[in-house]
């Protein structure tokens, strides 16, 4: 499957929210580490991301492209991301980090390995989890030069991925 197909599949399967549908994206012993976290196995990773969604309310996900590796065996994709989502006492989030993961013969994840920072931000200061037809873009991957894109124009994302409407 071509690579930025397979990043916006990742992040379609993530802003669903569901446990159940994003674990069989990954192999039955993946693992995984998350922060601090490590995961191993489908089951696992059910259990993870439930109690994550359990706490992080109204979570939107984009994902970008940023590398992979161009080998005979071509299974090995970096990507960077952003979220965000609140917690209970309504407090916003914004979190960015970056993924690498391996796949095995099957197409299925075998290996994630996540590191994550995150900030607290204003409601106002949202720019991924809005309801509008604001389109917002990648402050950070724009000031780096990776992306043309800016708020309320047409451009695309850098590397493919980062498509769906949730700008």
């Amino acid at each position: 499957m071509f690579r930025p197909q397979k990043v916006q599949m990742a992040e379609d399967g993530w802003n669903t929210r569901d446990p159940e549908r994003v674990a069989l994206a990954y192999s039955e012993d993946s693992e995984w580490r998350n922060r601090a976290e490590f995961v191993k196995g489908r089951a696992a990773i059910r259990e993870f991301l439930s109690r994550k969604w359990e706490r992080e309310l109204d979570y939107k996900l984009r994902k970008y492209l940023w590398a992979f590796r161009q080998v005979a065996v071509d299974n090995r994709i970096a990507v960077c991301f952003e979220y965000e989502y609140h917690d209970a006492s309504g407090q916003w989030y914004r979190a960015y980090g970056n993924e690498n993961w391996e796949f095995g013969p099957d197409g299925l994840m075998r290996k994630r390995i996540a590191c994550i920072n995150e900030a607290p931000i204003a409601e106002a200061e949202r720019r991924i989890s809005v309801d509008d037809e604001k389109v917002a873009y990648n402050s950070w991957l724009t000031e780096q030069g990776l992306s043309t894109n800016q708020a309320g124009s047409a451009g695309g994302f850098p590397l493919g991925g980062g498509n769906s409407k949730c700008y």
